[in-house]
């Protein structure tokens, strides 16, 4: 849970969500009146976009080759979102293209509906010279990349279907055809050099019912495809949540895996990279300083996915408490207090402590001098920060912050009752607003410099 309040009606502050609420009420008035319908809008903007010439003209030789009983397929995920995808895959001048489409007109000899159409070009002309039948109904994700040692330039597509998805490599020459490799299952997979070896490996994680694993696979300098050793994973893992890297020392990269217990739970496990015997293999690092398991260590919200917030790197796991003043309220009640824990030494650091807005998309990290001594209360759209007293009436303000429209932001700032609001962050049409008491002698007061330095905008 983000953050909450009582029931209890404050007096001040920037109401900023009413007005945006009373806006949006008018347009859809004035909608409606019009006699526009939302839905012919929404239907306009779902038609296929117009093919550019190279697209026409590798789909007329697609049509050439196949019919024209066919229709494009997309992939789902990753850098190649396009039916089509056109790159120098052999090293030769000119480049080749893929083509993701289904059959419309299936026939008892064909296997499946969704093909993978490889098509190259001479003389300035698009010819299909391969059409594989793929094993699923929707493409995944592409890559295009060398692995290992190996010079070949691969193809790798995940193909899903309704229950299951699974991996295809393809070594693609121009001279010969690319017969496709099989992967294996996978419910996560991504390209990266994992070891900084200059050379890239190929991760891919399993969440299924029989087992939940973790495997890196290569190629040869033969070009023969190698797989490392499974690690298996937390057993309670149900899906995939979050797959990033982070460093851990200045030779090896981590994957920080954030996996779903439940609907509401995640947690975190860190892989890491070794080698024996010119092997390379994932490990699972261990928590020496945990009270309980690494795993237990992590436990938390499914809202609070592992981020680098400050950008350097490092990987930051975000775990809850509440501020103080709100230890015996119920939780609907409750404000939290996020703290972002790092992996070093092979301990669990708390790095840093904030009050960290999903909704809004920020963090502001607490000073160490507030620590002890802060709590948070909330008054319409002002998030405040105060001395932290027993009696709330005895708090005192050290700062706000707002989060507004630009036109709305203008509006504060140059009102006398907001007159005190500065902008200290603006991302498109969103503007994050701060506030300091006119005239405050104590010592746990900010300067503006001091905010924009802890203030972090979490995309």
């Amino acid at each position: 849970m983000e953050h909450s309040f009582s029931g209890t009606v404050f007096e001040g502050g920037v109401c900023i969500k009413k007005r945006f609420f009373i806006l949006l009420l008018t347009v859809l008035i004035l909608v409606s009146f019009s006699g526009c319908t939302i839905v012919s809008g929404i239907e306009t903007y779902l038609k296929p976009p117009k093919l550019s010439e190279q697209h026409e003209q590798i789909y007329n030789a697609l049509i050439n080759a196949e019919g024209t009983k066919i229709s494009l397929k997309y992939p789902k995920s990753g850098n190649y979102l396009s039916a089509f995808v056109v790159a120098d895959i052999d090293n030769e001048p000119s480049d080749e293209a893929i083509v993701f489409y289904e059959k419309t007109n299936l026939t008892g000899s064909d296997l499946s509906t969704l093909r993978i159409n490889f098509l190259d070009q001479k003389n300035g002309k698009w010819d299909s010279v391969y059409d594989f039948a793929t094993d699923g109904t929707e493409v995944e994700r592409v890559f295009i990349s060398k692995l290992g040692s190996s010079d070949i330039k691969n193809i790798i597509i995940g193909i899903g279907s309704r229950t299951e998805k699974n991996a295809q490599l393809f070594c693609y020459d121009g001279e010969k055809k690319p017969e496709p490799k099989s992967l294996g299952f996978y419910s996560v997979m991504d390209v990266t050099d994992l070891n900084n070896d200059a050379s890239n490996e190929l991760i891919m994680i399993n969440n299924s019912l029989a087992e939940n694993t973790a495997q890196i696979k290569w190629l040869d300098s033969d070009g023969t495809l190698v797989s490392g050793p499974v690690l298996n994973l937390n057993e309670n893992s149900t899906e995939v949540a979050q797959l990033i890297y982070g460093k851990i020392n200045t030779s090896a990269t981590a994957v920080y895996l954030d996996s779903y217990i439940n609907t509401n739970t995640i947690m975190t496990e860190i892989l890491y990279p070794e080698t024996f015997n010119n092997t390379i293999y994932l490990n699972s690092l261990r928590i020496s300083n945990a009270e309980s398991s690494q795993i237990n260590r992590t436990i938390r919200n499914s809202s609070l996915i592992s981020r680098d917030i400050d950008n350097d790197g490092i990987i930051e796991i975000p775990i809850n408490t509440v501020f103080k003043g709100y230890e015996d309220k119920p939780e609907t009640e409750q404000i939290q207090m996020t703290n972002w824990y790092v992996y070093e030494d092979n301990m669990f650091i708390r790095k840093y402590s904030s009050f960290y807005s999903i909704t809004d998309g920020y963090a502001f990290i607490l000073p160490e001098k507030w620590l002890e001594s802060v709590t948070i209360k909330t008054i319409n759209d002002d998030v405040i920060f105060c001395i932290y007293d027993e009696k709330t009436e005895n708090q005192t303000e050290l700062m706000r912050i707002c989060v507004a429209g630009s036109a709305e932001a203008e509006e504060i700032i140059n009102s006398d009752q907001y007159s005190r609001y500065e902008r200290i962050y603006s991302n498109g049409d969103t503007v994050y607003l701060a506030c300091l008491p006119s005239d405050s002698p104590d010592p746990l007061t900010l300067s503006i410099s001091e905010i924009l330095f802890n203030f972090k905008v979490i995309k």
